[in-house]
Formats: structure tokens, C-alpha cells, sequence
């Protein structure tokens, strides 16, 4: 079996997609948290613990790690919080310290002993990584819950526009997955639903005053959630698994 550095493309340690994204997305890490946090609710509602172990894997400049801290810090002050984001790329660490200098970060892949967590979060990552079984099962040996916004590429929005080589060389998106792929990979991986979200992309925080959200969609995701989403481009699954 591939080593787990294998997960990640070489483009993100050689600084190829800081060059066509430099901010590596930190203003959209506010809504992201808030797209991630019903998820977390329900894990922190099982826990019940004083202290929470929260690792974020392909943190990138950890933004989304330090927003959902800062909610956590207002709807749950008495939880302590031990931290951690994962992170390959040179130029996103150089960030997260110069942006979030207390946040402690480590460059380096997410491997078995790095834990044990709580909570594993996987923001938008998942889509990046060359083999996406290996990171789950990892996650399942060193964190009792897992926390994801996953983008759903695989439906037939792509197919029909044979997208596959922009998502590749401009995103850096090189698996993808559909909302009952997903379910069936996280199951296979260990894991099973908590609370799942199939979210529309106008219902997303990330998407602003509900854009793209045309009566027809409305009316197709209304009718039938699940096929719409194979259907229709931009759904996302949101949620946490144990």
C-alpha cells in the first residue's frame, strides 16, 4: 500500500496551487464553519467531554480550523479545545502562522499514531487526494467521529461537460465522488452517518443570498433530493460520521 504522503499531489508542496489560488480560500472559511457546525453540534451532543481533540487534516492556512474555534468559543466557552491542522503545502503553513500564530499546525501527512482525536475534520479534501480509502481508514484508527464538507463532482454535470481536466489542472480536484459513492466509501472505510446534510449549492453559506437557485432546481431537489444531486452540479454533502 502507497505511503499516505502519496494522498496529496506534488502541485501543493511545490507551490503550484498557492500560485492560482494565494489565499488559499480564507475568506470563505467563515461560511464553510457554518456549513460544518450542525455536524459538530451533533458529535459534541454524543460526547459529552470537558475536552475536545480536534484535528483538522489538509488544513491549509488552518482558516476554517480557527472559525470554527471561534464558534466554539461563543456557544460552548467551558469546552476546552486541543487543536491541531495538518497541513503539507510550505506556502499554506507560512500563512496559518502569520494569520493564526497560536494555532498549532504541523507539516507533515496524516499518518496512524498522529492521533488520538475526537474529531477528524476533512474540508474539502478528500476531492484532492489520490487515494481517499486510505486517509478514511486512517482517520478511523485515530479519531472516534469525522466532520466533512465534501463537494459531490461525480454526477452528470461533469460527465456531460467533460469538466474532468479543469477541475484537475485548476482546482486540483482528482477524485470524485457522488452523494451514495461517498456513503458507500465511508462505510466501507469504518464510518457511519452521525448526521449527513445533502446540501444544495444555494443553501450552502458559502453561496451568497441563495444564488443559482432557479425554480427548476428548486423544484427538481424538492421532488427528489438525491437524484437532483447526481443531476445538478455544485451539491454538497455536509455532516459527521462515528
Amino acid at each position: 500500500m502507497a505511503s499516505a504522503a502519496s494522498a496529496y499531489r506534488d502541485e501543493y508542496t511545490g507551490g503550484e496551487y498557492g500560485k492560482k489560488h494565494p489565499d488559499w480560500h480564507m475568506s470563505e472559511a467563515p461560511a464553510k464553519a457554518e456549513d460544518l457546525y450542525p455536524g459538530l453540534e451533533a458529535i459534541l451532543r454524543k460526547l459529552q467531554t470537558p475536552v475536545l481533540r480536534l484535528a483538522d487534516v489538509g488544513a491549509g492556512t488552518g482558516a476554517v480550523l480557527d472559525a470554527i474555534l471561534r464558534k466554539l468559543s461563543k456557544s460552548h466557552s467551558d469546552l476546552k479545545v486541543q487543536a491541531t491542522g495538518f497541513e503539507l503545502a510550505p506556502d499554506a503553513i507560512e500563512l496559518a502562522t502569520r494569520h493564526f500564530p497560536g494555532l498549532p499546525m504541523r507539516q507533515k501527512p496524516f499518518e496512524p499514531g498522529d492521533g488520538p482525536f475526537d474529531v477528524v475534520m476533512f474540508v474539502d479534501v478528500l476531492e484532492h487526494v489520490e487515494n481517499p480509502w486510505e486517509l478514511l481508514r486512517t482517520a478511523r484508527s485515530e479519531s472516534r467521529f469525522m466532520l466533512v464538507r465534501q463537494p459531490l463532482l461525480g454526477g452528470y454535470s461533469e460527465f456531460r461537460h467533460s469538466n474532468y481536466a479543469y477541475q484537475r489542472n485548476h482546482w486540483g480536484h482528482i477524485s470524485y465522488f457522488n452523494y451514495r459513492s461517498f456513503l458507500d466509501l465511508a462505510d466501507a472505510c469504518g464510518w457511519q452517518p452521525l448526521k449527513v446534510d445533502l446540501v444544495a449549492p444555494w443553501e450552502l453559506a458559502t453561496t451568497p443570498d441563495g444564488a443559482g437557485g432557479t425554480l427548476i432546481k428548486r423544484l427538481l431537489t424538492r421532488w427528489d433530493r438525491e437524484w437532483a444531486s447526481f443531476i445538478l452540479s455544485g451539491f454538497y454533502l455536509n455532516g459527521a460520521f462515528q
